[in-house]
Parts: structure tokens; C-alpha cells; sequence
């Protein structure tokens, strides 16, 4: 859902420091080339191969996401005893569901419109509850197909951002680390749409730096059944194609003509197929061409609002004591992670970088004019290019790292505990 479903950044580099979104084709130092087998060693089958075809910095991204899954089972852990009412025996898998999650099982489970089908469960996409069901074909187990699908969607993602953050001064891996240290992280390896729309976002914005316009709408069409966050990036992909920006010189060169331009653009905007395909499912099945919108309004009361009145509504819930005291400190990160959002839209138009501004500018749009602010830490983290232009900055200014992690690490912990307790939907 654009809200509920919906997402600090960093200012874009200055010339001179590695760029946000640059990716080195160069192999780091030590690592061995794709398809490469070292001089007198005998090649041991496909799992070696694959090995191989990681780089130092693909690993270390994929240290860092099971560092991750670590830190979440020991604190899933703690909150069940933590939080636990009695000392009566609880699963320990019951920690990880609730809220979206319950709703996306729900989807997988029953479908859209069967008879235990929860209303208003339209306001979610379909792509996570089919690779939910695939999973459950496999594990039988819904609660183990939910972390699995997120940890191996998970995987690709965290390698495809450490390769697109990648430079010859930057390790690719720095902004695997400050995504995964965002306060809402928690929401890569629980249940919800996160990492599966990343594992597809992050390789479709990669494609399109390219050249590589038709993969690029794919992969992008197809995050777009996972997310409605796809339409914000499929403008910026189509903004790309416009004005040529690559990146440094490693990139191609853009589409010489204007012609050239408008056709990789429109190639780029066969990507709303995928979320078109959506809406037209629901239009077929309730006659409403407004069917996902309708959700949003009687499930979430989610509206088009105007700004001042969705920070007005905002700052009510997070401060007048409107409800308990987890939902308004909810609310309170709602407004630094909007602020942030904010602050990233304009750091990137100030650098000309477009498609990261039309990326983030959309969400911010998104946000700021519905009911209420909602969901934007949650938003945050699929704001990629945040974190790209994050571990560059921080390449020059080493005095980032340590606000972040001061302000970042602890917030993650503690929402990560709210939610494997119940307390906080995200």
C-alpha cells in the first residue's frame, strides 16, 4: 500500500569523493574474477563456482545479513521473556508474525476474496504472498516460509547493494551495513514485502546504469507487484533514460539522441505494467477501478490529504497523547523519518542527481499527503539510494559513521524489540 505498504540519508557527494551510486566493474584486490579458478586448484562443482563468483565485498555483505539474522533471533529471544506476561511456555515463533505479516500469511493462505479472507486485504500487493506460498509448499511451516523468503530475497539484495554502492574507495558493503542498522531494519527479515522488493528494485536500477533498459523494466515491473514503492522508482528509472545520468566513467555513455532518450524512457515505463496487472485484478473482481485505494480508506483510513494536515493529524497522534505510549513513539519516528526523506530529496536535486531526487521525492510526496504520516521509517529502508550516498559520504567525513551508529543502532534495537512483542506494526 502506498502508506501502509509503502520510506537518513545522506547529502550526495561532492565532486572529488566517490559518487552514491557508482559501481566498480574492477574486482577488489584479492577477490577472484567471475568463472576464474586459481592456478592449480581443481574446480569442485557448482558451489565452489558460485563461491568464486563472489567478490570480497559480496561476502562481506553476506556476513553482514547473517550478522543480522543473528542479532534478531537473540533478540526475539529476549522479548519473549521480556514481554512474556507469565512464565508459561510460549513458542518462540510467535515472535515473528504480527500486524502486515498476519495479513500477508492471510493473502498466501486464503487468497483475496475467499471466505477467510481478511477484509480489506486487497491494500497489499501480491508478489510477497506468492513467493510466500511457493515457500510453504516447500517448508509446510508458515512462519519458517516467511523468514526464509526474506532471508534469500535478502541475500540477492544485499549483494546487489553492495555492488551498486561499490567504488575503488568505498566498499559496497558499508551501505549493506548502515541499511541494516536503519531503526525500521527489522522489517528486512520478519514477514513483510521488504526485501523481496529490494532483491528486485536494487538489480533494476543496476540494469537500467547499464544500458540494460528492457531487464531493467522487468525487474522493475516485477517489484511492482510486490510494492506499490515501484512507483516511485519507475519515474526515476524513466528520468535516468531522459538525462543520461550514469555515473562515473565505468558506466555507458547515454543514448546519443533525443530519440534515443524517449525510447529508453518508455521502455522504462513499461515497468507499470506490472502494477497496472494489479489494479486491473481488482477492477475485474469488484467492478471498482478504485478497488486498492477503497482499501486503504476502510482497512487504514488512509486518504489523499493535504500537508498541513497530514503533519497536523501527525503530530497530534505523536504528541497529545492520543493513544499508548509505543504508538506515539511511533509516530514521533514517523517525523524524523520523513525529516530525513526530506533532507535526502533535496541533497540529491542540489547535486543534480535526479533519479535519486525523483526516487526520494515521490515517497516524500507519498507520504506527506495522506491521512497521517505513516510507515516512513519502513519506506526509508527501501530508499536505497540513501544508504549508497551514506557509505560514500562517509568515506570523506568519518565523523558520519559514528552519529549514525549513536543515534541508528539503538533505535533499531529498540523498535526491533516493540515489534517482536506486539507493540509496533511499523
Amino acid at each position: 500500500m502506498l502508506q501502509n505498504e509503502a520510506g537518513a540519508s545522506a547529502v550526495p557527494v561532492p565532486p572529488g569523493t566517490a559518487d552514491p551510486v557508482a559501481v566498480t566493474d574492477a574486482v577488489p584486490a584479492g577477490a577472484v574474477p567471475a568463472g576464474a579458478v586459481p592456478a592449480g586448484a581443481v574446480p569442485a562443482g557448482a558451489g565452489r563456482a558460485w563461491l568464486q563468483a563472489l567478490s570480497a565485498d559480496d561476502r562481506a555483505a553476506l556476513g553482514l545479513w547473517a550478522a543480522a539474522h543473528l542479532a534478531l533471533l537473540a533478540l526475539a529471544w529476549a522479548s519473549a521473556w521480556a514481554f512474556r506476561p507469565t512464565d508459561a511456555h510460549a513458542p518462540l515463533t510467535g515472535a515473528f508474525e504480527h500486524w502486515d505479516a498476519i495479513l500477508l500469511h492471510n493473502i498466501a493462505q486464503y487468497g483475496y476474496f475467499g471466505p477467510h479472507t481478511v477484509a480489506n486485504n486487497t491494500a497489499f500487493f501480491p508478489g510477497y504472498p506468492v513467493a510466500l506460498a511457493a515457500g510453504h509448499l516447500v517448508l509446510r511451516n508458515w512462519v519458517l516460509s516467511e523468514l526464509v523468503v526474506s532471508g534469500v530475497a535478502g541475500c540477492f539484495a544485499m549483494v546487489a547493494l553492495a555492488r551498486l554502492a561499490g567504488g575503488s574507495r568505498v566498499p559496497g558493503s558499508r551501505a549493506v551495513l548502515y541499511l541494516l542498522t536503519t531503526p525500521a531494519a527489522i522489517f528486512l527479515m520478519v514477514g513483510y514485502a521488504e526485501a523481496l522488493f529490494l532483491a528486485l528494485a536494487i538489480p533494476a536500477w543496476h540494469a537500467a546504469a547499464r544500458g540494460r533498459w528492457w531487464r531493467a523494466a522487468l525487474l522493475a515491473g516485477l517489484a511492482g507487484l510486490v510494492r506499490p514503492d515501484a512507483l516511485f522508482l519507475i519515474p526515476a528509472l524513466a528520468i535516468m533514460a531522459l538525462t543520461g545520468y550514469r555515473g562515473p566513467g565505468a558506466w555507458p555513455t547515454a543514448a546519443a539522441t533525443v530519440a534515443g532518450r524517449l525510447a529508453n524512457a518508455a521502455k522504462a515505463c513499461c515497468a507499470l505494467a506490472g502494477p497496472a496487472a494489479y489494479e486491473l485484478y481488482l477492477w475485474v473482481h469488484t467492478g471498482n477501478v478504485l478497488a486498492w485505494s477503497a482499501a486503504l480508506r476502510k482497512g487504514w483510513d488512509l486518504h489523499l490529504s493535504t500537508p498541513f494536515q497530514d503533519l497536523r493529524t501527525t503530530w497530534w497522534a505523536a504528541f497529545r497523547h492520543a493513544f499508548s505510549a509505543s504508538t506515539a513513539f511511533e509516530f514521533q519516528l514517523e517525523f524524523g523519518a520523513i525529516a530525513v526523506i526530506a533532507a535526502a530529496t533535496l541533497a540529491f536535486a542540489c547535486w543534480r542527481r535526479w533519479p535519486q531526487a525523483a526516487f526520494c521525492g515521490l515517497a516524500l510526496i507519498a507520504l506527506g499527503t495522506s491521512t497521517w504520516v505513516e510507515t516512513a521509517p519502513r519506506t526509508l529502508l527501501v530508499l536505497f539510494p540513501v544508504w549508497i550516498g551514506l557509505a560514500a559520504l562517509e568515506a570523506s567525513r568519518p565523523w558520519l559513521r559514528y552519529a549514525y551508529f549513536g543515534v541508528s543502532a539503538p533505535l533499531a534495537v529498540v523498535l526491533a524489540m516493540l515489534f517482536l512483542s506486539g507493540q509496533w506494526a511499523g
